[in-house]
């Protein structure tokens, strides 16, 4: 019984999360979303992105009837250190979490994580549980909390999260999910013996539809 409660939460969120089919699908969602965030009152600092070791960007959808779950998927993408600073292919994964308790909804929740340690990155590598908490999150902007911190405090996190949410769970969180790379959709874009460390190492073409979502990532807003 114990096992059948999580499995029963994530098949209810799964019936409303339909993953992406491929790679420029992800891409195109990111880039959807960070243009958004780059285009409000209150964007991303392109100090904080320039300096940033990696950012994901990631979209769950949450919710339950007295059982509740999630599901959702994104991109990560490793700022390599040289000079200039480039941007390597993006990785998929994937995130699946369950929880207990008095869930009455469903929401759409979409997360810029800037990863500012190897750590952070690393949790993106394998199969496991993220393991963020407080201690190591920060959050900015006007939907997530208070920007109060200057752009040097926010940068010590070692993961800061720009969030855009809404409904019932619009101020749910994500530590403790399961993450997984989406090795169907990095292997249909990359090949079939592609790994992930392969890609965040700069060994695989950049995809042609990162133009814009770099762009963004470098700080150009037109």
């Amino acid at each position: 019984m114990k096992h059948l409660i999580p499995t029963l939460a994530l098949l209810l969120v799964s019936t409303l999360f339909v993953r992406a089919d491929n790679m420029d699908e992800l891409i195109q969602s990111a880039t959807k979303i960070l243009e958004k965030r780059q285009g409000s009152v209150d964007p991303i600092p392109n100090e904080i992105l320039a300096n940033a070791k990696g950012v994901a960007i990631l979209t769950i959808t949450k919710g339950g009837i007295g059982i509740g779950g999630q599901g959702g998927e994104g991109i990560i993408m490793v700022h390599h250190d040289g000079n200039p600073k480039t941007w390597r292919a993006p990785s998929a994964f994937g995130i699946s979490g369950a929880s207990l308790g008095a869930q009455l909804g469903f929401s759409t929740i979409r997360y810029i994580l800037i990863l500012n340690t190897q750590d952070a990155i690393g949790q993106f590598v394998g199969v496991g549980k993220i393991k963020w908490d407080a201690t190591a999150m920060g959050t900015a902007g006007q939907d997530t909390g208070s920007a109060s911190e200057s752009t040097r405090d926010l940068e010590q996190h070692a993961v800061l999260v720009y969030r855009d949410s809404g409904g019932l769970f619009g101020g749910a969180t994500f530590g403790g999910s399961s993450i997984e790379v989406d090795d169907d959709v990095n292997q249909k874009e990359y090949g079939a013996h592609i790994h992930v460390r392969d890609i965040l190492e700069g060994k695989v073409q950049i995809p042609q539809s990162t133009t814009r979502l770099y762009g963004l990532l470098d700080g150009k807003r037109d």
